[in-house]
């Protein structure tokens, strides 16, 4: 897997707010179930218990629904371990796993950075594998011991837990990044090259080749066999697909910002906007003579409060411009979630700044003043700049 690391695969995503629910925390790892989860496993349930209904007559609804359930829960359950076996091998290779997300078509193990060597990603891709190959053996045993006894629900609840298991285990064997073969095969390149940028393109360009052919598959089921998994196979494809260019973009930004501060790539010294401005001077000698959509809020003393943004503005009736200063439309709470520290990583900015709600950041020196403030587009643009004149053999 990827820097999130799933089963199926997932495109990487960097530590943040947790979104779902959280059913709790092992081994210092937060655990969460996505809303879609709930859907998916709704349904899983209803159609195990109708193939349950199929292959083991004679049973009443009652007991199908039992097996339905309890297969279901074993199965991603099954998904968990295998995260948990990615994330156990990342922390002892020293790189947090702060949370685990079960997502409706697999789950998520988000690691917060990138192995230091090409042994810790092979390790970490392992991980899950060797989890679930142990679960298909135990699940092949309960199924011959269960089917010895002779108690039905039980052996065709493991049966079908070892073969699904199977087939995500082969699956997840396609030497496509992010799956766990693809990690495997850009650790194997980031070995033999000692570059782990090429050795990301490589295994995410043969990702997107698979992805493109689960798309094609998926389109084949739909048009000419009018099966309904062709949506979940065409979707599949298109995930992957977003997962594999994100996994490389994510590495591109990471290698180009390695070692940049946040106060090397600001914009400096940026116009603000002071606190008991009126809102009509505001608009007249901010927004329409610099042309931006947000401006700095700043006292006299220069500590930044916050931005004021056009959407803001639009909240409050012309008339009471006059008599609504800047400060006025502030909310404290997002102060705090609008700064970072002029010294700290550029690629802390760039997780903000690229996977959340917010495009740009105060920057702050050591005396909480405003010295700069940082975008999206200041981040895009320095890695453009870096990456089109860097040395061939970099690349």
């Amino acid at each position: 897997m990827s820097d999130e690391a799933a089963h199926p695969s997932a495109p990487q995503t960097p530590t943040g707010r947790g979104r779902g629910v959280y059913i709790g925390t092992l081994l210092g790892i937060r655990f969460y179930l996505d809303y879609t989860w709930f859907l998916i496993a709704g349904l899983l349930i209803w159609l195990l218990s109708s193939r349950f209904s199929v292959t083991l007559p004679g049973y009443p609804p009652v007991i199908h629904f039992a097996m339905g359930s309890v297969t279901a829960l074993l199965f991603f359950l099954s998904i968990l371990l295998h995260e948990l076996g990615h994330s156990v091998i990342s922390q002892r290779c020293g790189i947090p796993v702060p949370r685990i997300t079960l997502l409706f078509i697999g789950g998520i193990a988000e690691i917060s950075r990138e192995p230091d060597t090409a042994k810790s990603e092979l390790k970490i891709a392992l991980g899950g594998p060797i989890v679930t190959a142990i679960l298909i053996v135990l699940y092949t045993g309960l199924w011959a011991i269960l089917n010895a006894v002779g108690f039905a629900p039980g052996a065709h609840i493991f049966f079908w837990l070892a073969i699904v298991n199977t087939v995500l285990l082969v699956f997840n064997a396609v030497p496509g990044y992010p799956l766990d073969g693809g990690r495997v095969l850009r650790a194997l390149i980031w070995q033999k090259t000692g570059n782990l940028r090429r050795a990301t393109y490589i295994a995410s360009r043969v990702g997107v080749g698979f992805s493109w052919f689960l798309m094609i598959v998926g389109l084949l089921e739909l048009f000419f066999l009018g099966a309904p998994t062709g949506f979940v196979t065409l979707f599949i494809g298109l995930f992957l697909k977003g997962a594999a260019d994100s996994g490389y973009l994510q590495t591109l930004y990471t290698e180009v910002l390695h070692g940049v501060r946040v106060g090397d790539i600001m914009t400096p010294d940026p116009v603000s906007v002071s606190a008991d401005e009126p809102l009509n001077l505001v608009v007249d000698d901010y927004f329409f003579a610099n042309h931006h959509v947000a401006f700095p809020v700043c006292n006299d003393e220069r500590a930044f409060l916050g931005f004021l943004r056009l959407d803001q503005l639009k909240t409050v009736p012309r008339e009471r411009w006059p008599y609504t200063t800047a400060v006025d439309l502030l909310s404290k709470e997002e102060v705090t979630t609008e700064t970072i520290s002029a010294d700290e990583p550029a690629t802390k900015a760039m997780h903000r700044l690229l996977r959340t709600t917010e495009s740009r950041l105060g920057v702050l020196d050591a005396q909480e003043r405003l010295v700069g403030v940082v975008t999206r587009h200041d981040i895009l643009q320095f890695i453009r700049i870096h990456t089109e004149l860097e040395p061939n053999e970099k690349r």
